[in-house]
């Protein structure tokens, strides 16, 4: 779907993670833009945000259908439903997120197809028809967390609710005023929701007991449409309409279009039967009846064939679309910023909050500008910690030292004081007369031969040790000086800083 794009001088535009680029279509409910997600790496993924306006945050009413539509749909895992994504609320409101789908509705399709003059052609709209019917199926079936039926009816079947992608897959959206017995919201009697033109007859006629069969009959509406290329129940105003729906009687397909054919009007006819219990039961039975009666003369268009009639019919609006948004992208974008690596072991919160670290210094444009600012972010501070356990331990070495440099002059000074022990000969070794002794009195011959070649000690007055005080002359001789206790800074280098 076009979007109309942002002015990027205007400033970037953000809810929460998303950054919006611009408008794809505006209701009485809400609106939905066009959204880009970002990430590390590059990583880029375009959506839709559907967002509440925010006069309605106020209104519970709104703020409930609008959180069902996102609760009910987002249980739907089927390849013709658009998926929800997200659902969240923001300073701005409440807002929901949904795939992107590059195409148009059907509604579109039909319009272009009309103002060219060409009609779609039968085969291209049996597969849309067929798919719709599929994505539809899939959301009757839906049961909650404890296995039961949601009695889940779209009630807003309608061209502008079927989207063609550019893959060739069409698919069913908008569960906005979908009932369900789930949900937070009732409709008040008398009050109708959807468009007129393409409702039930029980529907328009404000019944509270709807079934799948109600948009059986709202499906055959938009079949029998897109096959005559003419609206069937649209008059001047909604109560000419809504007469229309309840009783006019309903021209046969095939009067209106003769190149469809009479098995495929048969089975379009029955599902715009009145009475819901001639209708078929299911939107699978219609889409399995459709088919087998395409298969005997008119012919259901492939996935890859509907994709080359989307490029065909709108392929430079899609091209022109992927254009705009690749200049917005380049005026939006931060200009002349280096992309820096994530430190190593440091890993983002999240996949989302990636995009933001991916960047460094990513800020909010609040300001007029082309581009979004970029603050620098600081290198992480070098840690103290081992600086610190290294001067311990080097202190600790230190003081180590010193106090085996002090133990080993006490040691040496003591040795001095007892010149006895120093000249006193070793007793010679006594013979032993046991014929086993011969190798002992050997070995203590060599170990008196060893230490009679050692040097003699060291004098104490060449260690600056005052010998000790003789006995007797404490009064007659000189003062005796006492050994002044050693410190451990004695014996350490002064000048050392890290003493």
């Amino acid at each position: 779907m076009a979007a109309k794009l942002f002015d990027p001088g205007a400033g970037r535009q953000r809810v929460e993670r998303y950054e919006l680029m611009g408008e794809i279509a505006s209701g009485g409910m809400a609106t939905v833009y066009l959204a880009r997600l970002t990430g590390m790496g590059g990583f880029q993924r375009f959506v839709a945000m559907k967002r509440l306006h925010p006069h309605l945050a106020s209104e519970k009413e709104f703020v409930e259908m609008f959180l069902d539509e996102a609760r009910i749909a987002a249980r739907i895992h089927h390849p013709n439903v658009v998926p929800i994504l997200e659902v969240g609320a923001s300073q701005v409101g409440y807002y929901l997120v949904m795939e992107y789908i590059e195409g148009d509705t059907l509604a579109r399709m039909l319009a272009r197809a009309a103002s060219s003059g060409k009609k779609l052609p039968v085969s291209i709209a049996l597969r849309v028809a067929i798919d719709m019917l599929s994505g539809l199926h899939a959301a009757h079936e839906l049961h909650d967390d404890q296995n039961q039926p949601v009695n889940l009816v779209h009630r807003d079947v309608s061209p502008q609710n079927v989207l063609v992608g550019q893959d060739g897959i069409a698919r069913i959206t908008d569960f906005g005023v979908a009932r369900a017995a789930s949900r937070l919201t009732a409709t008040r009697v008398g009050q109708l929701k959807g468009k007129i033109a393409y409702m039930a007859p029980e529907q328009a006629a404000g019944s509270e007991d709807l079934d799948r069969r109600a948009d059986v009959f709202s499906s055959g509406i938009v079949i029998w449409e897109a096959l005559a290329q003419k609206r069937l129940f649209k008059a001047e105003n909604e109560a000419a309409t809504l007469s229309r729906v309840i009783a006019e009687p309903v021209p046969l397909l095939f009067q209106i279009a003769p190149q469809v054919s009479k098995e495929v009007s048969g089975v379009v006819m029955r599902a715009l039967d009145r009475d819901a219990n001639k209708r078929f039961p299911s939107c699978a039975a219609f889409a399995d009846a459709l088919e087998a009666a395409a298969a005997l003369k008119d012919k259901v268009a492939t996935p890859r064939e509907l994709a080359a009639y989307v490029n065909e019919v709108m392929g430079q609006e899609i091209a022109q679309q992927r254009d705009n948004v690749r200049t917005w992208l380049a005026h939006s974008e931060p200009t002349g910023a280096a992309v820096r690596e994530l430190p190593a072991g440091i890993l983002p919160s999240s996949s989302v909050s990636a995009a933001a670290i991916s960047i460094p210094g990513f800020v909010e444009a609040s300001h007029s500008g082309l581009s979004g600012s970029l603050s620098t972010v600081e290198q992480p501070k070098r840690s103290r910690v081992p600086l610190v356990l290294g001067a311990l331990l080097l202190t600790g070495l230190l003081g180590a030292g010193g106090f085996m440099l002090t133990r080993s002059a006490r040691s040496v000074g003591a040795s001095a004081a007892s010149p006895a022990a120093e000249t006193k000969p070793a007793p010679p070794p006594v013979p032993s007369s046991a014929p086993g002794d011969s190798a002992a009195v050997a070995a203590a011959a060599a170990a008196a031969s060893a230490a009679a070649a050692l040097p003699p000690p060291t004098p104490a007055s060449a260690l600056g040790v005052a010998p000790p005080p003789v006995a007797g002359r404490g009064a007659l001789g000189p003062p005796v000086q006492r050994l002044r206790k050693k410190k451990s800074s004695d014996d350490v280098d002064l000048r050392n800083p890290y003493r």
